[in-house]
């Protein structure tokens, strides 16, 4: 394995000793970077994460103690080495306090400093492979609860109960962790096809996607893919997050790269004793939807097929703000009718299709109108179009709805930042973008804005109020917090997947911009979730 190594010394005359020495020879460890001062040294620390840092103690600015002291803090993880021309043991009990195991005198030969560094090395490897048991430990509890989880859901999808054994069945859930008290059930049998054949990561995902449902939502393996269980405290409200889940477990098996899936969705019924009924259901239409040549992406319930075979049909199942977000204010009317005929067009709209356009409409134009600083009651226009869409009783007024995202929109690009508003606007359309890759710099948002480095980055910071890596970082934790609560991703993972090689400085970094840890965020999410399903 390879070690990153930072070096800091105001002695010109160590650094280039040590840089060009043969401690870098065999690649085992690397010369990251170096600076002359503590100050200097901290700044770029923070964008290199060094595994190893080397450091004098005497220095101009910020000296080694300091430095020790703020990278203890910030990368708790990063093994130090003092170096020292001064025999003080007040600096070697310091140096110890702050965990600090490597303390060698001046002049240091390039073999003292080498053992050095293979001495961190060790530390380092031993708490990865500590870490490594543990994680290993944890997911083997975890896959044995599951396998429980769905063999016992399974069985109550499959046959009806009685009362006493459906009673029995859901004190088993409960001591698994799953309450399925609820007033109304419905179950969906979700099949989908692979180059391959291979079923086991779509699975993955939609058991993933149901435990971010706070136990609304329970899945279980099926022969041609995956079954469901969604829960609801009424008809209405169950029949919505049914097609909701329907909707997203879509998405994540296009993403997967499946060839094709349908999210077949039973009848409401309210028993859980009778929520195999409910699959009979869900398994007809499946049936139905396959002699029809149902193909693509679809989510279909019985009543389309019973009333009118109308299908749900999924060509581009983004969320609408995610198709708005940056787009032009001219744009609304053309992409919330693309939106819509990928619900199966507005003639066709079931009573839930057309609620939930009116609820994404709605919710939409509100976040972007919070987001630009205003709300729809500061807004004459937007206000009134809002009472339009309010009527639950008929079909969403689609000029109206137009409208108002139009009127988001243009308040939106209204309240940008006048100087630099349109560079800023790309800037951060570009982030929003790549902020997963973690090589992301300053430098690859002002070229592709057309500016300086330097001009780029003062405009940024007095029209955002913040710096360019305050503003990166920030879009990072948002989207680790959406990841903590709607997925049952590792933390590691997590730390990928917004932008982080290094899981210990992503975590770090998470609970310095939110007071808490990752596990301890997602255990709040989860419990809040928990009250609010307890509470329906």
């Amino acid at each position: 394995m390879q070690y990153r190594v930072f070096l800091v010394d105001d002695e010109i005359a160590i650094r280039e000793g040590i840089r060009n020495s043969r401690l870098w020879d065999d690649n085992r460890f690397v010369l990251a970077g170096e600076a002359p001062d503590g100050e200097i040294a901290l700044s770029m620390i923070g964008d290199i994460r060094p595994d190893i840092l080397v450091t004098d103690v005497r220095m101009p600015f910020m000296d080694g103690m300091q430095l020790v002291t703020e990278v203890s803090q910030q990368m708790p993880w990063t093994q130090v080495i003092i170096l020292s021309g001064y025999d003080d043991f007040n600096y070697a009990r310091r140096a110890m306090s702050l965990g600090v195991q490597e303390y060698l005198l001046k002049p240091v030969s390039a073999s003292d400093l080498k053992e050095a560094l293979e001495r961190a090395a060790g530390r380092l490897e031993r708490e990865r492979r500590g870490a490594e048991r543990a994680e290993s430990l944890r997911r083997r509890l975890a896959g044995s609860s599951r396998f429980m989880k769905e063999k016992l859901l399974s069985a109550i999808l499959m046959e009806p109960m009685t009362r006493q054994e459906e009673e029995r069945s859901r004190e088993e859930m409960r001591a698994l962790g799953m309450d399925l008290s609820a007033g109304c059930y419905i179950a969906e049998d979700i099949a989908w096809e692979t180059e391959d054949g291979d079923l086991n990561a779509g699975r993955d995902a939609l058991y993933a996607l149901a435990e971010a449902s706070g136990g609304r939502v329970h899945v279980c393996g099926g022969r041609h893919g995956a079954l469901a269980l969604v829960l609801g405290a009424d008809e209405r409200g169950t029949e919505e997050r049914a097609y909701a889940f329907a909707r997203s477990a879509l998405e994540e098996l296009r993403q997967l790269g499946a060839r094709c899936a349908l999210a077949s969705v039973g009848d409401t019924v309210d028993r859980l004793g009778l929520a195999a009924d409910s699959m009979h259901t869900a398994r007809h239409v499946r049936h139905v939807s396959a002699a029809a040549g149902i193909s693509g992406f679809s989510a279909v319930g019985s009543r389309e097929v019973q009333e009118s075979g109308n299908v749900v049909q999924e060509t581009d199942v983004r969320p609408l703000y995610e198709r708005l977000q940056y787009a032009a204010a001219e744009e609304a009317e053309s992409i919330l009718q693309e939106y819509a005929a990928s619900l199966g067009g507005t003639e066709i709209h079931s009573r839930m299709v057309d609620n939930y356009l009116r609820v994404e409409t709605l919710m939409t134009a509100s976040r972007i109108l919070h987001e630009a600083g205003g709300r729809t009651g500061d807004i004459p226009e937007a206000a009134r179009l809002v009472l339009r869409l309010s009527d639950a009783e008929r079909s969403p007024d689609m000029d109206a709805a137009a409208q108002l995202l139009r009127c988001a929109l243009q308040y939106r690009d209204a309240n940008r930042p006048g100087r630099g508003g349109a560079t800023l606007f790309r800037a951060r359309a570009y982030l929003a973008q790549h902020f997963s890759n973690p090589n992301l710099m300053l430098r690859d948002v002002s070229e592709y804005v057309g500016m300086s480095d330097s001009r780029f980055s003062a405009v940024f910071g007095q029209q955002m109020g913040m710096t360019f890596t305050e503003y990166l970082t920030t879009l990072r934790m948002s989207k680790a917090k959406e990841l903590l609560s709607a997925t049952v991703m590792r933390s590691s993972e997590i730390a990928l997947a917004v932008g982080y090689n290094d899981p210990h400085y992503f975590s770090y970094l998470f609970r310095k911009h939110t007071g808490v840890t990752p596990s301890e965020y997602r255990k709040q999410e989860t419990e809040k979730n928990s009250t609010g399903m307890r509470e329906n």
